[in-house]
């Protein structure tokens, strides 16, 4: 049987930011409980129904205790076992093209164990990781709501306008086929801004009565049961909700960054309070954010959002975010406010768009997590937004900064349906105003990733190739490259390849082509071309696919600022992307 990588614990860390629940040095290991994958084929020989919920079953005789897996169910025997269920919950039956990955990735074959909290989830996880049958297993770790406490004073929505959105919203404010999942602490399900944007949710935190998270903080409210009622409790899957979109232009409230995408609410945080101050913040685990984010990919999400982190890389959380951004989900996470290199999870996987928090100045917050996996920066420090109970409020965090991001991911898509995670991403980079604390520091550099997110040059990035240029023939014969240039106002197209065209009286049609926005830009095309003549017209069209285009600048252009500024040596040389974002953590 292959053996999958097995993970390797948490280590190092700088102490963590005042208000933090779980800073990069502490134990956020959930006690008495394991998660654990099959190997491929003895997922295969499971004889038992096993529940994905195993609060439903309970610490009761009727609770679901074996697998039908004979040394496996010997390993469990051992334990003072409570329960086993599944992490993830069945693919719903339209659901179908997702559902190899799930298995290759060994999803349907994920499993919590719930036992006597008599020994250490470290030693529970290293006897189950070596039985052959079992691929990998590890402890459960808590994860929480990445805010910091803030003046509620601090009111103005700055942030929209920083990231330059009302340049985005002349070209779009969002398509409602775009679905983005806000896997937090839920979403006030009533909110005046909110409601008429949200689809069905789910939520997925399942902890057993009398679980506490950390001493001195107790679970308050609804936390013992799966079920389809994501009502936030806390008030900050609700700010992150209202900061991606919210009904907006209606003189009411605040507005977002999408105002008509759609919200799905994956509830896996739950409340808690510090005893001490009556603090309250969102806690959950490693097993709940993954069944969260399967279950978003599994109902039709384009974009996911996690304002949420923990420290502790986890094979479970892993191999969800691979299942969603296999499937062309982009997925956004907050990097953490500890201000520590430590890396924070979800931020730190692969393929996860992490975000850092700014202040209304462009500088780093003070307590914005920093390291060689960011990729880009957004508003972060006195964020207005939508807040449980129908109410309103000023919050900071990466948590705050992480949904500008994830909206304009969304802004983006609306633009142009047809982009793949991939291309989104690349465009949220490369359009990203570079940002660094000294003149010689580098760009992408571990503090901002490539810089400030910008709405309106990443939904003009978007755009989709036109059907056709017009473009008016000089002569009655025109030959197109390398000699000659088509040339419209302010623009012009220069063609890799020779080929001729006769103008019937004086009109040329190049189809497909780009958008051509920018008077200092040229657009190099690579693709041959057909010809067809019609009576007054001459149309060149594409042998087989669009050209792949890419506007450059004008020899003896001065270099570009802002957006897509010089940053090394030749402007159109530079490739933002060529680096590891992941460094050494990663092997």
């Amino acid at each position: 049987m292959a053996r999958r990588r097995r993970i390797t614990e948490l280590t190092g860390g700088d102490p963590p930011a005042p208000g933090s629940v779980f800073g990069p040095d502490d134990d956020n290991v959930v006690p008495g409980e394991v998660i654990f994958a099959l190997q491929a084929d003895a997922a295969a020989d499971v004889t038992v129904s096993v529940p994905n919920d195993p609060v439903r079953g309970g610490p009761s005789a009727a609770a679901v205790t074996e697998l039908g897996l004979g040394a496996v169910d010997k390993a469990l025997a051992r334990l003072n076992i409570q329960s086993v269920s599944r992490v993830h919950g069945p693919t719903p039956p339209e659901v179908s093209a997702g559902v190899a990955m799930a298995g290759d990735l060994g999803l349907d074959g994920t499993f919590r164990v719930r036992y006597g909290a008599t020994q250490a989830p470290a030693t529970v996880a290293k006897r189950l990781d070596d039985l052959e049958e079992v691929a990998w297993a590890e402890p459960n770790r808590f994860r929480e709501a990445a805010v910091v406490p803030n003046d509620p004073q601090f009111g103005a929505q700055w942030g929209l306008t920083r990231i330059t959105c009302p340049d985005a919203w002349d070209h779009t404010t969002g398509d409602p086929s775009i679905v983005v999942a806000i896997v937090d602490t839920g979403v006030d399900l009533n909110h005046p801004e909110l409601a008429s944007l949200l689809i069905a949710g789910q939520d997925l935190v399942d902890f057993p009565p009398g679980s506490i998270p950390q001493p001195g903080w107790v679970f308050e409210g609804d936390f013992t049961g799966v079920d389809a009622v994501p009502q936030d409790e806390v008030g900050h899957g609700t700010h992150v909700a209202g900061t991606v979109c919210c009904a907006s232009n209606n003189g009411v409230g605040v507005a977002g960054v999408a105002w008509n995408v759609r919200l799905m609410p994956v509830k896996v945080l739950a409340r808690i309070r510090e005893t001490a101050t009556g603090r309250i913040s969102g806690s959950g685990s490693a097993a709940n954010i993954a069944a969260g984010i399967r279950w978003a990919v599994d109902h039709g999400a384009r974009v996911i959002n996690m304002s949420l982190v923990g420290y502790g890389d986890t094979t479970v959380e892993r191999e969800a975010v691979a299942y969603a951004t296999s499937n062309g989900v982009v997925v956004v996470a907050a990097m953490g406010n500890d201000n520590t290199n430590t890396p924070a999870f979800p931020a730190a996987y692969p393929d996860v768009m992490a975000v850092a928090a700014t202040d209304s100045s462009d500088h780093r917050a003070s307590f914005s997590n920093l390291g060689p996996h960011v990729d880009l920066s957004g508003p972060g420090v006195g964020v207005q937004s939508t807040y449980w109970d129908d109410t309103y409020a000023s919050l900071s965090g990466t948590s705050m900064a992480s949904p500008h991001v994830a909206g304009v991911a969304a802004l983006v898509l609306s633009r142009n349906t047809s982009l793949t995670a991939t291309q989104v991403g690349n465009i949220l980079r490369s359009t990203a105003r570079p940002l660094r604390d000294n003149p010689t520091d580098p760009v992408p550099n571990d503090r901002y990733g490539a810089g400030l997110v910008l709405a309106g040059a990443a939904v003009q990035a978007a755009a989709p190739i036109p059907r056709s240029l017009e473009v008016t023939c000089p002569a009655s014969v025109v030959t197109v490259c390398p000699s000659v240039r088509l040339t419209c106002p302010s623009h012009q197209i220069i063609c890799q390849h020779t080929f001729q065209v006769t103008c019937q009286p004086s009109v040329v049609t190049i189809c497909p082509s780009v958008a051509l926005t920018c008077p200092s830009r040229q657009i190099t095309c690579q693709q041959t071309f057909q010809v067809t003549c019609q009576p007054s017209r001459a149309v060149l069209c594409a042998v087989t696919n669009s050209p792949a285009c890419a506007p450059v600048p004008r020899p003896g252009d001065p270099p570009p600022s802002g957006p897509g500024e010089q940053r090394g040596a030749r402007w159109d040389d530079y490739d933002p992307y060529g680096y590891d974002p992941y460094g050494s953590h990663y092997g």
